[in-house]
């Protein structure tokens, strides 16, 4: 019985952990989107270099942690393991979390640009329609 509440349990936590992250990556968005719509071009591009480094900060302590720790000698369950990691798969590692890492920092710019793209057109419109008014 224990191991069906145990389950149950994670799925609730699971949930709403979920829930959570759902929500700020909605906030996260519209806090982009609202940006990229302002008329100074920095404030659109301040979410994507926060992302940039962050993704720089994460890469840098992986491979940092991965070359410190990338020999390992002990027992586990009784069984003698020697163990070291190569420092070409240290590069991949790192790599493949600074790629995965700029996901979100590829997706801030590109509504940055679509934004900003729109916002631009329709101020042309509306400098066109004052002149013609002109």
């Amino acid at each position: 019985m224990t191991s069906i509440h145990t389950v149950a349990s994670f799925t609730s936590e699971f949930m709403g952990v979920l829930f959570v992250l759902v929500v700020f990556g909605v906030v996260v968005v519209m806090l982009q989107m609202f940006l990229s719509k302002t008329e100074s071009k920095w404030n659109g591009l301040i979410m994507p270099i926060v992302m940039f480094g962050i993704s720089l900060a994460a890469s840098y302590q992986f491979a940092l942690r991965a070359i410190n720790t990338r020999s390992f000698t002990g027992m586990i369950n009784g069984v003698h393991i020697e163990y070291t990691t190569s420092i070409p798969s240290i590069i991949v590692q790192t790599a493949l979390i600074f790629i995965l890492c700029n996901i979100a920092t590829g997706v801030f710019i590109s509504i940055y640009a679509v934004l900003k793209r729109r916002t631009n057109q329709q101020r042309a419109l509306e400098m066109m329609s004052i002149q013609d008014l002109g």
